[in-house]
């Protein structure tokens, strides 16, 4: 008798057996069948190996089944399911999308879909890959698809749904198959051995679970070669010796090394693994999961989904304890980065050996301690910055201080009449004589700071800093911008020589209320020749 591959011999053959995972698919599809309410096009779209070929065929079996209504699973003892799992059948035809790509594939489809089935109820067009059809092939499968006669079903199945036309989309009922655990395919590879009358260790299933990435048909294919390779029983060794992988000792020797720091032992380890055959890319992303694997360990007390035995998970223990939490981190993401350098490039081991010298050469704290060092000249250098626009725009504060005089006359920079009166004591303020010729300089860059700048009145230099004084608010506000202080510093220092820096105050609360009473012309007069206001009647308003 011809010999059956394992993946073809125990695929599932209803939704209730044998159908691992998926389980959100199979409520799904059975309450579909139970109602009556069967859609006229499905995508399921996942990963390999997850079970989208087994749930299309179970389907059609389904809807074609002569004991349909019983059960919402096919019975597969009438004739139409046995012909359709021997794949005799003419109401079910599964096509390749690489190989069948094209438009004149498609219109072909598309003239015998107008035929009734032969045999069951539905004529069922299974399209795997359906990705790889064409655009031209994809744009004439769109009006049979979207208004099809009413005895075809299509269920369209892909690795790749991103390829998918969205107006093929949306015509379909989407179903996403996840990837299996690691749990989930260790305990149906434990019933499958089990039925086969054979014999595996439970850590040999968990390692194949954990190195198929959720692909349930390569887990068996694997299994099945770790069988053939065994004698006897199937160990854990076994399937390290098929797969090309170190053996745990290794890692944790390795392990040990970089907790002990010890560079000879790490290279010579890595060198032994290049000279037994090992697949340098594959033994990088092996101690990327081992340092995870510590990670876990370090963090909780329960042992996890780990690929180490409770003896070598003692050791490792000891090892992660050691590294500590920011070494193993680090480990994790050289050795990936190793893994993927080693994969593109022809140097060997030498991306591991660099990796293995960077986590034990660069010390735990080390990058914390260069992020401070960066942190303090960050903090230094910011520090002078704020001191220079200190000096170069003073803020005024305390405006209970400030001493202001007002000049008997504008122009008359000889004679200061005395100073306003303040909280306990006045400042000794010099003249200031070449204000015109510094608002004609800031004129000539930029015409509104001019603008603002004629608004303030200046009342004269008080050591380095030239005081003038604002009576409005929203000009002091306006002025008092970084960008228009500068300006004006610049403008001083060009006109006087010397380094001088203005200081713009806002004049005090008595002053601006005369000032919002006073009419404007007389304002205006007071400040052209002078003089007080004493009383202000009505009818001068």
């Amino acid at each position: 008798m011809e010999y059956l591959s394992l993946y073809r011999k125990w695929r599932p053959q209803s939704f209730s057996e044998g159908f691992v995972g998926q389980e959100h698919v199979v409520r799904t599809l059975r309450n579909a069948l139970l109602q009556n309410k069967v859609a006229h096009a499905y995508l399921f779209t996942g990963p390999r190996g997850t079970g989208k070929t087994s749930a299309a065929k179970i389907l059609a079996k389904a809807v074609n089944c002569t004991r349909r209504g019983e059960s919402p699973d096919p019975c597969n003892q009438c004739s139409s399911c046995q012909r359709i799992n021997d794949g005799v059948s003419l109401d079910v035809l599964e096509i390749d999308g690489a190989s069948n790509r094209g438009i004149d594939e498609v219109r072909d489809l598309r003239e015998k879909v107008k035929f009734a089935p032969v045999e069951g109820n539905f004529k069922v067009y299974i399209i795997d890959e359906v990705h790889m059809l064409t655009t031209e092939a994809f744009n004439a499968l769109l009006k049979t698809l979207e208004e099809p006669p009413p005895h075809v079903i299509f269920i369209f199945a892909t690795t790749e749904s991103h390829k998918v036309p969205a107006t093929i989309l949306s015509r379909c009922q989407k179903f996403d198959f996840k990837r299996l655990s690691m749990r989930e395919i260790s305990t149906h590879l434990a019933r499958l051995v089990a039925a086969e009358g054979l014999e595996a260790e439970e850590e040999a299933l968990r390692l194949i679970g954990q190195e198929t990435d959720g692909g349930l048909r390569d887990a068996i294919g694997l299994l099945e070669q770790g069988l053939a390779y065994a004698e006897g029983k199937l160990t854990v060794g076994d399937v390290r010796a098929v797969l090309g992988l170190a053996e745990n000792e290794m890692l944790l020797a390795l392990g040990q090394a970089a907790a002990d720091q010890d560079p000879v032992v790490g290279f010579q380890l890595i060198q032994k693994a290049g000279a037994e055959g090992k697949d340098l890319p594959l033994f990088a992303r092996q101690l990327a999961r081992f340092f995870r694997d510590l990670l876990l360990l370090h963090w909780t007390e329960t042992e996890g989904e780990v690929s180490l035995t409770p003896p070598e998970q003692v050791t490792a223990r000891a090892i992660a304890e050691k590294m500590g939490q920011t070494n193993l981190k680090r480990g994790v993401a050289l050795f990936l980065e190793a893994g993927s350098v080693a994969r593109r490039g022809t140097e060997g081991s030498l991306p591991l050996e660099m990796a293995f010298l960077r986590l034990i050469t660069e010390d735990e704290g080390t990058g914390n301690h260069l992020l401070a060092q960066k942190v303090a000249v960050l903090e230094e250098r910011l520090a002078k910055v704020e001191a220079d626009l200190a000096s170069m725009a003073p803020t005024w504060r305390g405006m209970a201080s400030v001493h202001a005089p007002v000049l008997s006359k504008p122009g008359d920079a000889g004679n200061l009449a005395k100073p306003e009166k303040t909280g306990t004591a006045t400042e000794k303020i010099q003249p200031f004589d070449r204000w015109e010729e510094v608002l004609e300089g800031v004129k000539q860059r930029k015409r509104t700071v001019e603008a603002l700048l004629r608004e303030g009145t200046p009342v004269g230099l008080s050591g380095k800093r030239l005081l003038i004084r604002f009576t409005l608010k929203f000009h002091w506000e306006k002025i008092r911008e970084p960008e228009y202080t500068r300006l004006v510093t610049d403008v001083l220092q060009e006109i006087t020589g010397e380094q001088l820096f203005p200081e713009f105050i806002l004049a005090e609360a008595e002053d601006k209320e005369t000032a919002e009473q006073t009419p404007e012309l007389l304002r205006k007069t007071l400040e052209l020749f002078g003089g007080e206001i004493t009383e202000i009647k009505e009818e001068d308003r």
